[in-house]
């Protein structure tokens, strides 16, 4: 099964399997959605113009962009919406909301039974970086807990910046041999954490083979 799926994989070289999570293992959008509805529900007067916005822009720029909710202002400010609170303040009172939100999430029925599979024959690890607060609510969410120790979960925001992708030093909290591993990820940020520490790569979004 693997090999068709993951066709440029050499599987008799893999001990160890490792994960990103957004946009790897569930559509991150779903958890987007999410998040900017319960934004523009407390602070944009509910406004389907403002959520339609916010999240075409997550989608033209991808994930984790930094300017989003500045943006998103800015564009309220133009359309004439009425805001209580000044520029900064809006942005602080987003960032609160989207760090401590508690999301709905599954996974879906195919990257259940892949991470069955890989779970019974390899050694399995996640590594995902991010708010420790809201990726241990993703994970929750998701029930990963299921599928992966909770030593092989590794949340880099938990730690400086040389534990964030694509520095490996997030894989010194692990015993694994790297020149043995896949990882799998949706970016090019995982690509490159892959090939700075030994790793096959195999680029997937939502578990669906990308190249």
């Amino acid at each position: 099964m693997l090999n068709v799926l993951y066709k440029k994989v050499n599987w008799t070289k893999v001990q160890y399997v490792g994960f990103d999570m957004d946009g790897t293992l569930y559509d991150e959008y779903d958890f987007i959605l999410q998040v900017y509805q319960e934004i523009v529900k407390q602070l944009m007067n509910n406004s389907l113009e403002i959520l339609t916005y916010m999240c075409e822009r997550w989608l033209q720029k991808g994930s984790s962009y930094p300017y989003i909710f500045a943006e998103t202002y800015e564009f309220a400010i133009e359309k004439n919406l009425h805001l209580s609170v000044e520029k900064s303040q809006f942005i602080k009172d987003a960032l609160i909301i989207y760090r401590n939100y508690i999301p709905s999430l599954t996974l879906s029925s195919r990257t259940q039974s892949l991470l069955d599979h890989f779970k019974k024959n390899f050694e399995i690890f996640l590594i995902t970086d991010g708010n420790p607060i809201l990726q241990k609510q993703k994970i929750e969410a998701l029930e990963l807990n299921n599928y992966f120790e909770e030593e092989n979960i590794i949340i880099t925001g938990l730690y400086s910046a040389a534990y964030h992708k694509p520095n490996v030093d997030s894989l010194n909290l692990l015993e694994i041999n790297s020149k043995n591993a896949l990882f799998f990820g949706d970016r090019d940020i995982d690509k490159i954490f892959a090939q700075n520490s030994s790793m096959q790569f195999q680029k997937v979004v939502n578990m669906i083979g990308a190249e």
